[in-house]
């Protein structure tokens, strides 16, 4: 059962390991790509199975879910695209340089919170963005950087996306939890078949999505992809959901930068082609220090003064999709 009302040093250690999992999510990619499903056919058939479990919890609960739909389908749009977009910048750039693209995320959140949720951020937030731009700096800085592809544009919005969804889930926090997951999937497959798409008409860039991916070749990965959809992507992306009903979405970009740490160390691991150099794990190393400044600058309680500029909208929001259910039940 979840927390509730977690305090917000519980919440941030939620996302921060959560998303360290995500630094690993090019693994499978790969694992797919040498089994025969290449392009973004791979990212569709990874995520496809978490789809049934959430549409069936979905089914059976739909009387909760049903005063949120438009809500609900608002935020799948905005995270499933940022996973999609994110997957497809790993596929058609690199694991490096898709994720460090991906956490221009701070910068998006931040200005969300200045103009959405009329915030005003303080000099540890500016502090830690700062010192994670700067780390991003040094980690592209590296020598023999390949040009600026589709696969970065793609990474580049995944960032933008992704900030979007966050502030979403944040100022409409009454959601429930399986219908925000369920929406998310199924825009991430749709979405990355719509990006493959895209990549073969538009740009001549190779894309199983419309090449022949026969239901022989999926069969045999299924078990695997439906271990790591269920098992592993599923609860990491719900518990970054539930943490981030609790906290702003700055806070939140800047603490999912553990994934970057785990993706770039792992990528320089298994990967010979994106070895990393000392100035680049500096980058690295100047990351992870944000994260850490931006928790302890912001303490339990910290974040008090915009969770109640933000529930009194939230409040009223929940409100209005109570009486929308109480009309719709009585009709």
């Amino acid at each position: 059962m979840l927390i509730k009302s977690p305090s917000a040093g519980l919440a941030s250690v939620v996302v921060f390991f959560s998303a360290a999992l995500w630094g690993i999510y090019w693994i499978p990619l790969r694992f797919l790509e040498e089994q025969g499903i290449t392009g973004t056919a791979a990212v569709a058939v990874l995520n496809m199975p978490a789809i049934l479990p959430l549409l069936l919890l979905v089914a059976f609960q739909f009387r909760a879910h049903r005063g949120y739909l438009n809500r609900m389908l608002l935020i799948g749009i905005f995270t499933g695209l940022a996973i999609a977009l994110y997957s497809s910048g790993v596929i058609y750039s690199s694991v490096v340089r898709a994720t460090l693209l991906f956490y221009l995320t701070p910068v998006w959140a931040t200005l969300i919170e200045i103009f959405w949720f009329k915030e005003k951020a303080g000099w540890s937030r500016w502090m830690a963005a700062v010192a994670g731009l700067v780390g991003m700096a040094l980690l592209l800085s590296g020598e023999g950087s390949a040009a600026f592809n589709l696969g970065d544009v793609f990474a580049f919005f995944s960032g933008v996306c992704w900030a979007l969804g966050a502030a979403m889930i944040k100022r409409y926090d009454t959601v429930p939890l399986p219908g925000m997951l369920l929406s998310q999937f199924f825009f991430t497959v749709t979405g990355a078949l719509a990006l493959g798409l895209i990549a073969s008409s538009s740009y001549g860039v190779s894309s199983d999505v419309v090449s022949e991916i026969s239901f022989a070749q999926i069969m045999p990965v299924l078990p695997v992809t439906s271990l790591i959809a269920i098992g592993i992507i599923l609860p990491a992306v719900l518990a970054i959901f539930w943490a981030q009903k609790f906290l702003l979405p700055g806070r939140v970009g800047l603490l999912m930068m553990s994934e970057v740490i785990v993706a770039v160390a792992s990528a320089s691991l298994l990967l010979p082609e994106e070895q990393m150099s000392l100035i680049e794990w500096s980058g690295a190393a100047l990351i992870i220090s944000a994260c850490v400044l931006e928790v302890l600058a912001v303490p339990d309680g910290g974040d008090k003064t915009s969770e109640n500029k933000i529930s009194e909208y939230s409040e009223s929001e929940s409100q209005k999709a109570e009486l929308l259910s109480v009309q719709q039940a009585g009709r």
